[in-house]
């Protein structure tokens, strides 16, 4: 039996109607504890400021149901998207981004495009740029240090060609490089960068797309395309693009741009925002438009470019530990949807450390920021199909389970705060014979600012270090009796319990 990807997001639509989006300030410290055992020290000490609001647990029981599965989460699932401008500038000998990309495992994704793709310039030649290309330019030698990474760590390439600046003969050389230089890590051409910028509507796009896939596919036979790569706010595009391609299907791969919060126009994000519902339900909408899209088309559909804060991210808000929780929730959301991966933009950020930038260029290297946990935890948690569980509290404590074999995985994520809110003892109907123990990695911080902590998040005790090293994570016995578990969950952490 086949579960509604929908379950979990309707019990998050009638918590919007009961309580709209979570209120107040989201600061705190918070760990998790198996019941019946103690946290370590650092974590004790960290909860300790709030240990007024946590000193009486709330009760949450969750049942799961392992007989009722659903789409598949693969290993992985989260990737990186960054501007074209990183490519022209050739960030990647200073950096060992091939080592944050193995701690993540292999089979992510790499999507070069964004806005500065639409002002870099693509040469073979030599030729000198046009005045537009204000991003730089790429040549065949420039994307032989992306390719030396993605051979390196088996991770694939998505390569997006301008077609703001129309010229598909241009983007066929290019196609036709890609696909010398990358072999097979090149995963798909993506056709244009948000084109709800410079297209007058989804139909003009697709009569562009269509010329520049004759031009491509006649340089590149077989090469797998993408689009339309709409704007976030722009799922519009996504159904106009599919019924116009419906048919004769020339995508590989249905590719949706979604960011839940903003910072354009003088917008200020906030972690209530974030974490809030409001978000959850946008995030699913997209979602749902994209997976729409793609099985009028029958391919997968994928979210390319997202984070979560369009135009930068917010300080105070994308740096923060609140990001780490968020990263987790979202993309075990898409992936329960049915989302094939999600790219988070700014992997590297050629012009320096924005907000939302997973991984901060520093002298030599980089530094891991509290999203890429996020991120990280994702991948801890395996592969699997999504099964349903009845989660009553699913504004606060947000729910997944994954089964691999006789072998399940739950996931809490806690995002209340708790500066005001308790602890939550979880009692977990596990629904599959033949469970004896389980083992929780918790997601946390030791900082005193708790969501708001920009320092001290932990994955499994331990943190990521210089060129992406991370320690075997510290795991927590959680005793299973019956079929039954019991794990407390305090505010602002999350925890992933493996029961075998």
């Amino acid at each position: 039996m086949r579960i509604s990807t929908h379950r979990r997001t309707t019990a998050l639509g009638t918590a919007v109607v009961a309580a709209a989006l979570i209120g107040g300030a989201l600061i705190g410290a918070g760990t998790a504890q198996a019941s019946g055992t103690s946290a370590d020290p650092a974590s004790e000490a960290a909860a300790s400021g709030s240990e007024a609001a946590a000193s009486a647990a709330a009760g949450l029981a969750i049942t799961v149901h392992p007989d009722q599965t659903g789409h598949r989460l693969s290993p992985g699932f989260v990737g990186f998207s960054f501007g074209a401008a990183t490519v022209a500038a050739d960030n990647y000998s200073s950096t060992d981004l091939a080592g944050y990309l193995s701690t993540l495992g292999p089979g992510g994704t790499l999507r070069v495009g964004g806005n500065s793709g639409d002002t870099t310039f693509w040469t073979s030649t030599g030729e000198t740029a046009p005045s537009w290309a204000t991003s730089g330019t790429i040549t065949p030698a420039k994307l032989q240090p992306l390719a030396a990474i993605a051979k390196a760590t088996g991770w694939k390439v998505i390569l997006a060609v301008n077609l703001k600046h129309r010229d598909p003969a241009r983007a066929a050389d290019e196609a036709r490089y890609a696909r010398q230089i990358f072999g097979r890590s090149l995963l798909a051409v993506e056709v244009g960068n948000e084109p709800n910028f410079y297209e007058t509507d989804p139909a003009a796009y697709y009569a562009d797309f269509e010329t520049y896939a004759s031009a491509i596919r006649a340089a590149v036979p077989g090469i797998a395309l993408t689009g339309p790569d709409a704007e976030t706010n722009h799922s519009s595009w996504l159904g106009g693009f599919a019924a116009a391609d419906a048919a004769h299907p020339d995508v590989s791969l249905v590719t949706d741009h979604t960011y839940p919060t903003s910072a354009c126009g003088g917008s200020v994000a906030t972690i209530a925002q974030l974490l809030g519902t409001a978000s959850a339900q946008y995030e699913n909408a997209n979602a749902q438009a994209a997976l729409s899209a793609a099985r009028q088309l029958h391919v997968p559909a994928a979210m390319t470019e997202t984070n979560s804060t369009v135009c930068a991210g917010t300080a105070g808000v994308s740096d923060t530990f609140a990001s780490a929780l968020w990263a987790l929730d979202y993309n075990l959301l898409l992936a329960q949807d049915g989302v094939a991966s999600a790219e988070f933009m700014d992997g590297t950020n050629a012009a320096g450390c924005d907000p939302y930038t997973p991984l901060c260029p520093t002298s030599g290297d980089l530094t891991a920021r509290p999203l890429y946990y996020g991120m990280l935890a994702t991948e801890l948690v395996g592969g699997g199909d999504f099964v349903a569980l009845d989660d009553p509290d699913s504004a606060d404590v947000r729910a997944y389970a994954v089964r691999d074999g006789g072998h399940l995985t739950v996931v809490l994520d806690d995002v209340q705060d708790p500066a005001s809110h308790p602890a939550t003892t979880v009692d977990l109907a596990l629904g599959l014979n033949g469970l004896q123990h389980g083992s929780l990695t918790a997601l946390t911080t030791t900082s005193p600012d708790g969501l708001a902590a920009t320092s001290g998040i932990t994955l499994g005790g331990g943190q990521v270090g210089a060129h992406g090293a991370f320690p075997a994570p510290r795991q927590t016995p959680v005793a299973v009796r019956h079929g039954s578990a019991s794990v407390t969950v305090r505010a602002g952490s999350a925890v992933i319990i493996r029961f075998s």
